[in-house]
């Protein structure tokens, strides 16, 4: 896996991935950050890397300029290798916060962890089977974690329905194999 842009371009992650952790590939993360270059501007931001595998998505948001990335996942073994390619990439502590929680817990207990607080971006890529995206999405509202005009960039299998929620516009779709990636923008 490689880092497409940024402060670390083309720097290579070549840890071996634990099993049970599906990466976000490196064509589709460049196509995602293609999109995102649209909307956002990263200089500064504040993002969360949800169900966050190999963390790449959030370590590509750094090296773009992100202030500062939450790394979430419920995986032990996950939030190690994550740790592992920051302490490679020589990332500063205060740039990131790896936490091991599993989803629903981390957005119901965000406000707790950065009260003052929000964030403008949030890479969401549960298992595909789990269908958490939509419960994410109406928590992320209820919680108020997300920035006005915050983006959510969602990964699921391309059978996934989201709800249409009235607090968020979908910005694209895209078809990647068996994947599909939504971007929505709260309203």
């Amino acid at each position: 896996m490689r880092i497409i842009s940024g402060l670390w371009k083309g720097r290579r992650i070549n840890d071996k991935i634990p099993a049970g952790i599906r990466p976000t590939q490196d064509a589709m993360r460049e196509t995602i950050f293609n999109i995102l270059n649209n909307y956002i501007n990263f200089d500064n931001i504040k993002c969360a890397d949800i169900c966050a595998g190999t963390g790449m998505l959030g370590i590509e948001a750094l090296s773009r300029g992100a202030d500062k990335t939450y790394f979430i996942d419920k995986n032990r073994k996950a939030i190690e290798y994550i740790q592992n390619s920051l302490t490679t990439l020589k990332v500063e502590s205060n740039k990131y916060k790896l936490i091991q929680l599993d989803a629903i817990q981390f957005i119901n207990h965000y406000k707790t962890i950065a009260p003052t607080e929000q964030l403008d971006l949030i890479f969401t890529d549960p298992p595909y089977k789990a269908l958490l995206i939509n419960e994410l999405l109406q928590l992320t509202i209820e919680n108020s974690i997300l920035s006005s005009n915050g983006i959510v960039v969602a990964e699921s299998d391309i059978f996934m329905q989201l709800t249409t929620h009235k607090y968020y516009e979908i910005l694209t779709e895209r078809q990647f194999g068996i994947s599909k990636i939504t971007i929505l923008r709260k309203l």
